[in-house]
């Protein structure tokens, strides 16, 4: 019995011939993930975001493309491919339990979503236990198959023509992956793939700039740099991958759109990762081979900020208020180190780290050491309810979305851990977790001082 669903409603709005079509976009959620309340639908050139209110009801209105085109619908971890066509009312209804989904659809632009929700484009993974030839040779079959059923439909040639080279890219995208998962799934000591397979990867996905706003197109194009950048290497070193990645693009990629777009989305990855760690080469290679303003603005601020991160540097400030209401900040914490965990309450990975924090809360009680932990919470009567609910130790404090502190530290993915020295000053910007015996280590080591 599936126990929650959303239900989603895309209604194409009249408007008058010289105002831009617009799709209202009103969702209703329940359930397993009430405690995240941001609900999006990504089209290619904007994300659109909204937040449920106390009923569970979100509405969004869509500036749309003229044409029509794929969007994604997304909450929490589940994402719903959609294909919004303006004149043409779309209801769309989504359940899910344990993360099985289950989508159903309505209204006129039903025929081409149900299509793209078919389970059968879903079942396929590749058999990556094969050889180089059995793996290409199911690809191919998939693809057949795929474009199979899109001919059945019997759409119209604009979307069909459209949907094959989406399928193509879907299909392909896998074929990137194969010589990392001989390598490191399978242990594979030494292992290399042919010329020939890399031959073939250039083949299959040849550079088309008109096709940089396809998803799939994209995610087959960084699979084909990522292949590139391990071949020949034998460690597994974060740092040596990535500038295997950059000197590829740097020589192999002519068109500077995708060169653009490819070394901006790895490059980024690794700075928000690792901060300063080969900054200065990056910044270099980075500068040398993107062109697009926009690009490069966003880049540099998030050096600048990681720059600011680097360890003996004074650490941004916050200020936030407890589980009673009291205003507490960094400074009144001076003269404790200060470890912070930066998490939410429909974080799966943050609440696993919980019982484990609660034991180094336990073991450095009455030790020169704070634990604080802030919320992002949207909503805090949702946060305030399990802090009580569970009882949680330590130093809870509530941040809410868009607070400062919090993207002072570039925190894109929670949970996030920082550690503080007894002035404020950073000691590491980016802490091992409670359940890695290394944090253990570090602060013992802080205490004996």
């Amino acid at each position: 019995m599936i126990r929650w669903g959303i239900c989603i409603i895309l209604l194409s709005m009249v408007t008058a011939c010289y105002r831009t079509p617009v799709t209202g976009v009103r969702m209703h959620v329940e359930g397993l993930m009430e405690n995240d309340s941001a609900v999006s639908v990504i089209t290619r050139d904007s994300v659109y975001t909204a937040y449920l209110d106390e009923t569970k009801s979100a509405v969004l209105t869509l500036d749309c493309r003229r044409e029509a085109d794929y969007a994604v619908f997304r909450y929490h971890g589940v994402s719903v491919p959609v294909y919004i066509e303006p004149g043409k009312n779309l209801e769309i209804f989504l359940k899910i339990e344990n993360w099985e989904m289950e989508v159903r659809f309505a209204g006129d632009g039903a025929p081409k979503n149900e299509y793209l929700n078919n389970k059968t484009l879903r079942e396929f993974y590749p058999d990556y236990k094969t050889d180089e030839a059995g793996i290409v040779q199911s690809l191919k079959a998939w693809e057949m198959k795929l474009s199979g059923i899109l001919d059945s439909m019997h759409f119209e040639s604009s979307f069909t023509d459209k949907e094959k080279k989406r399928i193509h890219y879907l299909v392909y995208a896998y074929l990137p992956n194969y010589p990392s998962y001989q390598k490191y799934q399978l242990q594979k000591q030494g292992y290399e793939a042919s010329g020939e397979f890399y031959s073939l990867l250039s083949r299959l996905i040849p550079e088309e700039e008109g096709l940089m706003d396809m998803p799939e197109y994209q995610t087959a194009l960084l699979n084909l740099v990522r292949a590139f950048g391990l071949r020949g290497l034998q460690e597994q070193d974060e740092w040596k991958y990535l500038k295997k990645q950059m000197e590829y693009i740097d020589r192999q990629v002519r068109s500077q759109m995708i060169k653009d777009f490819l070394m901006d989305k790895i490059t980024t990855r690794y700075v928000e990762k690792k901060g300063t760690d080969h900054l200065e080469e990056i910044v270099r290679f980075y500068h040398d081979n993107v062109k697009a303003p926009e690009k490069k603005q966003k880049f540099d601020d998030l050096c600048r900020k990681w720059v600011k991160l680097v360890k003996g540097q004074p650490s941004p400030v916050f200020t936030c208020r407890d589980i009673g209401g009291k205003e507490v900040c960094l400074t009144d914490l001076a003269g404790r180190f200060v470890y912070i965990d930066i998490w939410a309450t429909w974080c799966r990975p943050c609440r696993a780290e919980q019982p484990c924090l609660e034991q180094l809360i336990r073991k450095y009680e009455g030790e020169n050491i704070v634990f604080v932990s802030i919320s992002t919470d949207r909503d805090r009567n949702i946060w305030e309810k399990f802090v009580k609910t569970e009882q949680l130790k330590g130093v809870q404090l509530y941040g809410g979305k868009g607070n400062s502190f919090i993207e002072a530290f570039v925190v894109r993915n929670i949970p996030r851990f920082i550690l503080l020295d007894r002035t404020g000053k950073i000691i590491e910007a980016d802490m091992t977790r409670p359940s890695d015996p290394r944090t253990i280590e570090v602060l013992d080591s802080l205490i004996s001082l």
